[in-house]
């Protein structure tokens, strides 16, 4: 074979289509593993930065040799995934004997002409409807407390203990994350766009990493702040305490989130899509978050039942959309930004790697070989809205389509909630428990109910008069 040419690379023609196995949980499975990982670097690197404040090198340096395994399983869980693509066509010019590189050499009964590509290996982004991962959210809900249940009934027990902890690791991947995916679910399904999993994926890794530099504005310099001047930020009861979930906690969230979605601005090519990666960088913030909160509802000893299932369920229908929804307003206006500076076209993530842009379709295939429906990697699917989340378009409110409004008004939006729930608390503390409890939850009930209102009204803006249809719920 010696003295035989290789058969060189070339770029993937415009219409290569590709099948690829379909798998609407694989998606969940791997962030799953992700989240994990994003979860202690974020926790890690916040120590990093207690050791520095503390000046104890100690600290410091534990953690940063904590940290680097961590950092390291991060980038290979997300090295890019390339395809090698050969096709070989019969031809009388070609040959029986085509040499790919110097260890594979393709042998063929007649003769060939082959052609080779490299082609960045990214499906389109496939989810669970959201229907199912709700019933697994609820079900799963309801059998963990079941299992908690005997804890708060009769004390710690052998029995009590081991059903409890048989359940508590199921009850945690349950609890945080799949009410998450559920959102993410109907928000793809909904906006109509052709999305890659990869770029889904970074969409919620950017929300996710965006809870670090909010960790530390919460935890330490809003502190740090307002203690310099006098205020008590330990007591709840304090203004200074009050000042962190109402001013800091919401300026410094809202505006790291929206940094994060500028990270993503190469994916934005409209308005629509601005919304799209807002509302997803917002539940990837939302689900680190919801780790932190879920883990903690552990820690109250014999009520953990009841704990559980109030902070799971009430997080799930109302401060995880929460986040999305602020984001969504931020995103939306940064993309407006973006589409009307002309600054950014779509394009994959490992097309600059590549030289590239040329990203093969993919068809979408199950274990029978039959075509999944929507199951192109390209081209614009049809929206269709249940009237229950998308008002008439009579009826739609504007968005503002400057990146400073729309973080200005995402900061508002997000701080009348903090600050209404902890006026609540605050103002009825002197009713007994039950009726505090009641209070609660019925001031809770009016904001999930209004976060309804406001986004059936903002989702006809964000996705635009054309290709939309409604229909009854």
């Amino acid at each position: 074979m010696q003295g035989m040419p290789f058969t060189p690379l070339s770029p993937a023609p415009e219409q290569l289509i590709l099948a690829h196995s379909s798998s609407q949980w694989k998606t969940i499975r791997s962030m799953l593993g992700l989240v994990i990982v994003v979860f202690m670097i974020v926790q890690i690197t916040t120590l990093i930065f207690y050791g520095l404040y503390e000046l104890d090198a100690a600290i410091t340096l534990v953690s940063s040799l904590c940290l680097l395994p961590f950092v390291l399983l991060f980038v290979s869980l997300r090295k890019p995934k390339l395809a090698h693509v050969i096709r070989g066509n019969e031809s009388i010019y070609g040959s029986q004997f085509n040499i790919i590189n110097p260890s594979t050499v393709i042998q063929s009964p007649t003769p060939l002409v082959l052609q080779h590509h490299i082609v960045h290996n990214s499906a389109p982004l496939e989810m669970p409807r959201g229907m199912h991962l709700w019933l697994l959210f609820f079900s799963g809900v309801l059998v963990s407390s079941m299992f908690m249940l005997p804890l708060l009934l009769f004390g710690a027990t052998v029995i009590s203990l081991s059903l409890a902890l048989l359940v508590a690791i199921p009850a945690l991947l349950v609890g945080f994350s799949t009410p998450v995916f559920a959102w993410w679910s109907t928000s793809h399904r909904y906006f109509g766009l052709p999305t890659s999993r990869r770029m889904g994926e970074w969409m919620l890794i950017a929300g996710m990493f965006s809870t670090l530099p909010a960790i530390i504005v919460n935890s330490l310099v809003g502190p740090l702040l307002l203690e310099a001047v006098g205020m008590d930020t330990i007591n709840s009861s304090s203004l200074g305490f009050g000042i962190i979930l109402f001013g800091f906690a919401p300026i410094g969230e809202e505006i790291f989130k929206a940094c994060a979605v500028l990270t993503l601005a190469r994916f934005i090519d409209s308005r629509r899509r601005g919304f799209q990666v807002g509302f997803t960088v917002g539940l990837g913030f939302a689900l680190l978050e919801n780790l932190g909160y879920i883990l903690s509802s552990f820690a109250v000893g014999d009520a953990v039942a009841v704990n559980f299932a109030l902070t799971s369920i009430l997080r799930g229908i109302s401060s995880i959309p929460g986040h999305g929804v602020w984001t969504g307003i931020s995103g939306y206006a940064i993309g407006s930004y973006l589409v009307s500076r002309q600054r950014n076209q779509l394009y994959d993530v490992m097309d600059d790697a590549s030289n590239r842009t040329v990203k093969p379709n993919w068809m979408l295939v199950n274990s029978r070989g039959e075509v999944v429906e929507q199951s192109s990697g390209s081209g614009q699917e049809r929206i269709d809205v249940p009237v229950w989340l998308c008002a008439s378009q009579d009826k739609a409110w504007p968005l503002p389509v400057t990146p400073v409004k729309g973080v200005g008004l995402a900061i508002l939006g997000h701080s009348f909630w903090n600050g209404s729930l902890w006026g609540t608390e605050l103002l009825f503390s002197s009713l007994p428990t039950i009726q505090m409890v009641g209070v609660q939850l019925g001031w809770i009930t009016f904001m999930i109910v209004a976060l309804w209102y406001i986004t059936r009204r903002i989702i006809p803006t964000a996705l635009g008069e054309s290709n939309r249809s409604s229909k009854a719920f």
